[in-house]
């Protein structure tokens, strides 16, 4: 997808000078010398992830291939070079005769990666490939950190559609770049017209709050973008006062408004207000859409929020806290040296410096076979760097689980559209699908040749590779369940507000939290179904009270809209994940101790939910074990599920009142094991 496939007339200036002063002395240097010429192959690849990061997500292939043909010098910055004496006359000559000749190999757009994937091979004379290293960083490494955090950020939205609207935070050639690379990680429509005219992104858009404060009024306001636009705009209604906006924006566009926009204040709360509204006023089919500086976080945060959409844009253009994945450019392989003996690619590492020579053919390991990290990632397998020319027929290396790819056809929505994949690994999700398109090769100027896949059995096809496992992956431990595919985890109100420094704080609640991470991370392959349940107080009654009795009432807790309504932190990475299939919302206007009390986005309970989805068996784990656990497993039972309370993974608050809940479930037939922290 790039503005020539599309007819767009759209310039792209030469790149020849988006490169570092060492790279041409290099090239001078080696000139004089009679090395230029040598046979080389150079890599991109990142020797670790970010913190807190479990894959990366390849964006910018199309990009760095439409630099590399728009590499060459021009008059003037010939001119230029010779000018600033940054290279001498033979140099500059050589220079003025500039196309890249040789093959580039790599990962497409949307492929996950790993430390040490080689993401991109560069073959040709060591002078044209070492010309393009600051270039094709600059591209991998901008593109691919924006593609990430919207992976991210798309598995958080759990389906729910995303607008990228960073424009504005960034400068305006990243931003497009930056809309383009949200598009290969999963989001839906951009904002920027400029990404939409070069790459064919959907675009969005309608108002800002300066339109509303230009009339005399927002009925005005309203009145005039409904008669331009139509009854099926969206409108933003935080302005002013949202209560009386949304009715005065129904009252004008009527019940097929297509959506209101809520850009400010606690979201949590707001949307559920306006949503009642909406319903309450015959606008069903209206849509609800949030803006507001929000992040993956933020997005898991509002799973049980009646939202349809997310506007999201310094966090996505700014790699949500990562602005780069810090890629490097090594040269792994060349031809033999003059005395015949192969030539090591890597002298100028230094001690502590992992060096791995030769050009790599890559899969995918099991666990505990070497790879990224924590008994996973891309295993490399690297052979002694060849004398010869590019890589012929069946000649390149290997692509994500033994498939080669082409680089060269990876532009943007091509090779992926939407979340990436469908199993997950790390935070992301894989494609498991067989059968690659075969590689293609750039060539100058430009011309893209197909090549034949590798012959079946032959060096270079390494078969199918396991898949691997999930990044929380941990050595076994007795909740592991082996069970078949009916069987669903509930996840019980692991919240702030019961958590060390909550408002009704459990003890050891924060590590009950991590450890349902892990277990969620380790065995969610197990369980057909995992769901989270919370409470959501806005008026409980006298469930809250100043002088709390610690049976029937409570200090105000989990009150929609304060932090301690959210998830722990030690749990959010599994709801960030996408690995929490929906949240149950309990005690809005009452006590409500049970899961089964609550109920979804839809307005469907927890025990209709598991049936329609022919779930037959839950484990429960969360906070705490003598109250919410212990309401949560004994209607589980009495609704006919078999239950099994993972003890080791729940906190009570007083161990008096934990076994009297042990003793309760035991007799309702409940399934225990280990021992809960009280």
């Amino acid at each position: 997808m790039n503005s020539a496939d599309l007819g767009r007339r759209v310039g792209v200036p030469s790149t020849a000078l988006f490169t570092d002063q060492y790279e041409l002395t290099m090239v001078q240097a080696a000139l004089k010398a009679g090395t230029a010429g040598r046979r080389s192959v150079f890599e991109a690849f990142t020797r670790r992830l970010p913190e807190g990061r479990r894959y990366g997500v390849v964006a910018g292939t199309g990009r760095v291939l439409d630099a590399v043909e728009n590499f060459h010098f021009d008059d003037e910055m010939l001119t230029f070079l010779r000018d600033q004496d940054v290279v001498d006359s033979p140099t500059v000559d050589w220079l003025a005769d500039y196309r890249f000749s040789g093959d580039i190999w790599g990962y497409p757009e949307g492929e996950v990666y790993f430390p040490g994937s080689p993401l991109l091979r560069v073959e040709g004379s060591f002078a044209e490939c070492v010309l393009l290293e600051t270039v094709i960083l600059s591209i991998l490494n901008h593109d691919s950190a924006i593609a990430a955090a919207a992976s991210r950020m798309s598995a958080a939205a759990g389906g729910r559609r995303l607008i990228e609207m960073g424009a504005r935070r960034t400068h305006e050639l990243s931003a497009v770049a930056s809309a383009r690379a949200a598009y290969v990680g999963g989001f839906h429509t951009t904002s920027d017209l400029a990404a939409g005219f070069r790459y064919n992104i959907p675009t969005v858009g309608t108002s800002a709050h300066a339109f509303t404060l230009l009339h005399d009024s927002e009925r005005d306001a309203f009145q005039a973008q409904v008669d331009s636009l139509g009854r099926g705009t969206s409108l933003l209604v935080d302005t002013y006062d949202v209560t009386e906006a949304v009715r005065t924006a129904v009252e004008i566009a009527g019940p097929e408004l297509g959506a209101v926009r809520i850009d400010s204040g606690d979201l949590l709360l707001v949307a559920h207000r306006v949503r009642q509204q909406l319903d309450e006023l015959g606008a069903t089919e209206t849509k609800i859409v949030v803006t507001s500086d929000l992040d993956e976080y933020a997005i898991a945060s509002l799973a049980a929020a009646p939202v349809d959409s997310y506007g999201v844009g310094t966090q996505l253009v700014t790699g949500s806290g990562h602005p780069t994945c810090s890629m490097v450019y090594k040269l792994v392989a060349r031809a033999r040296c003059r005395s015949g003996r192969p030539a090591a690619a890597g002298g100028e590492e230094v001690t502590g410096r992992e060096v791995v020579e030769g050009r790599p053919q890559v899969g995918r390991a099991p666990a505990g076979r070497g790879g990224g990290g924590r008994g996973r990632g891309d295993r490399q397998r690297r052979g002694p760097g060849g004398a010869g020319g590019p890589a012929a027929a069946g000649g390149a290396g290997q692509g994500r689980r033994g498939r080669r790819q082409g680089a060269a056809g990876g532009r943007a929505g091509a090779a992926h559209r939407g979340p990436v994949g469908a199993a997950d690994v790390g935070d992301a999700a894989v494609p498991r699908g067989a059968g690659a398109p075969h590689g293609v090769r750039l060539r100058p100027p430009g011309r893209r040749e197909a090549c034949p896949p590798p012959p079946a059995g032959s060096a270079e096809s390494l078969g199918s590779v396991a898949s691997p496992p999930h990044p929380y992956a941990r050595p076994p431990d007795p909740h592991r369940r082996t069970t078949a595919m009916h069987r669903a985890l509930i996840v019980v109100d692991v919240q702030n507000d019961f958590c060390e420094g909550g408002s009704l704080a459990v003890a050891g609640g924060a590590d009950v939290a991590a450890a349902i991470t892990d277990l969620i991370g380790e065995a969610q392959p197990g369980y057909s179904h995992v769901v989270a349940t919370r409470d959501h107080h806005i008026d409980p009654g006298d469930h809250f009270s100043t002088a709390p009795d610690f049976e029937h009432s409570w200090p105000p807790h989990c009150v929609a809209g304060t932090e301690g309504v959210g998830f722990h932190p030690n749990f959010a990475p599994a709801v960030a994940s996408g690995a929490i299939d929906t949240v149950f919302d309990k005690g809005a206007y009452d006590a409500a101790y049970s899961g089964f009390e609550g109920v979804d986005e839809n307005g469907t309970g927890l025990a209709q939910w598991l049936r329609d989805r022919s779930v037959t068996a839950v484990d429960v784990v969360g906070i705490a074990t003598d109250h919410c656990v212990r309401a949560t497993a004994l209607d589980a039972a009495r609704e006919g599920f078999a239950t099994h309370v993972l003890l080791d993974l729940t906190a009570g608050v007083a161990e008096g009142t934990t076994e009297r809940a042990l003793e309760e479930m035991r007799t309702a037939g409940v399934e225990l094991s280990g021992k809960p922290v009280v």
